[in-house]
């Protein structure tokens, strides 16, 4: 067996140093996009912490639950038409609306998830991939039209800045730029940032709970755990409402962003749902980390065949043979190359590609459990 080239304990100094550099990295970029940054790679930012958000809240219930869900895009949908339909009947702040969106997704999550109850597997997906097919056709009903718009959808569904230059420094130093129509997309940026941090940290605090080993325990042996004491139809529930809710807020994103919404725009149509989930498998499906990567990596894939479509010189060399021909995009169809070499190369992502080629380099030995409780206890003089 061949032993890694080093090691590293976890919690020790060299791992707490690798953390600090990657997050001192990440957080240089998100200062120098929104303040340097041209107005297209905002817009790619922006694209990407859409997809992180809604991939972060599949995986919660796919990659840790096991429970596949294709109708993802009805609760982006839910996020959407919340923001857009309180900001132009009620006038209330986008900023309000996202806790309301929450709120609706989360109930309709949680109606969602009684027939997981019963059902599993292909059945799941089928449901889910109805609530994503009626969605949009709901929006359509001339019985709502009233209230979303019908076909046309919902105009002048964002933040209302004015003509006048709003802007807001701190010591000099201007992060929210020219804050009106046309040059807001630093502010779009950072609630962005906001909704991805705040879907990780949400995510994170449930896996790392005594809930998210009730998830995993489900996702692996439904039966073992239902025998230990897992309340199953509590626990799917509020993971399935959780999910639903965090991936509307990124469709608040999307309506602010814009600054309106129609049925058949963006990710709300069945079609969304679906990138979601390729997202998330391509990055890493159990993975806290794996969403974001694949989210990051879909939206250069995109942009880089955007440009190969209108000048194949720029394509690799090796690639020109297959798709030099192509007069559109050809992103979809690589994304889709690439999702089946890794089922066959890495079934866990990237992520987990990563992992295994890393540990053949460097070895992380994990804290021993209970060292605390052993050292005090081995301090403390017991009497016969």
């Amino acid at each position: 067996m061949k032993l890694p080239l080093a090691t590293i304990k976890s919690g020790g100094a060299a791992s707490w140093a690798i953390r600090i550099a990657v997050a001192a990295a990440v957080f240089a970029v998100l200062l120098w996009v929104p303040t340097r940054g041209s107005d297209p790679t905002i817009g790619y930012c922006l694209d990407a912490f859409v997809l992180m958000g809604a991939a972060m809240s599949l995986n919660l219930l796919l990659g840790f639950t096991g429970q596949i869900s294709i109708g993802h895009s009805a609760f982006y949908g839910i996020g959407a038409y919340t923001t857009a339909i309180f900001v132009t009947r009620w006038h209330w702040s986008p900023f309000q609306t996202m806790p309301m969106a929450f709120l609706i997704a989360f109930v309709v999550g949680v109606l969602v998830s009684l027939p997981a109850l019963r059902i599993k597997g292909v059945y799941l997906a089928l449901v889910t991939l109805a609530l994503g097919l009626v969605f949009p056709q709901f929006i359509k009903w001339p019985k709502v039209e009233w209230l979303t718009g019908g076909a046309k959808g919902i105009d002048k569904a964002g933040f209302n800045f004015g003509r006048h230059n709003r802007t807001y420094s701190i010591f000099g130093w201007k992060p929210f730029g020219d804050m009106r129509a046309n040059g807001a997309l630093p502010f779009y940026f950072w609630i962005g940032v906001g909704i991805v941090v705040i879907t990780y940290l949400v995510c994170r605090g449930v896996v790392k709970s005594r809930v998210g080993r009730s998830l995993i325990a489900i996702r692996d042996n439904e039966t073992a755990a239902a025998v230990m004491g897992v309340n199953r139809a509590v626990t799917k529930g509020i993971v399935f409402g959780l999910s639903a809710g965090l991936c509307s807020l990124v469709g608040c994103l999307g309506t602010i962003r814009t600054n309106n919404v129609t049925p058949d725009s963006g990710y709300i149509t069945v079609l969304g749902g679906i990138t979601f989930l390729i997202v998330m498998v391509i990055g890493g499906a159990g993975s806290l980390w794996g969403p974001n990567i694949g989210a990051v990596l879909y939206i250069f894939i995109s942009v880089q065949a955007s440009n190969w479509s209108n000048d194949s010189s720029t394509m690799p060399f090796f690639l020109r043979p297959f798709l030099s021909w192509s007069k559109v995009p050809v992103g979809d169809g690589i994304f889709a190359i690439l999702l089946i070499a890794l089922m066959f190369v890495a079934p866990f992502g990237l992520v987990g590609l990563w992992r295994r080629l890393s540990a053949k380099a460097v070895a992380v030995v994990p804290r021993p459990f209970g060292t605390a409780s052993v050292t005090t206890s081995s301090a403390t003089p017991v009497a016969d």
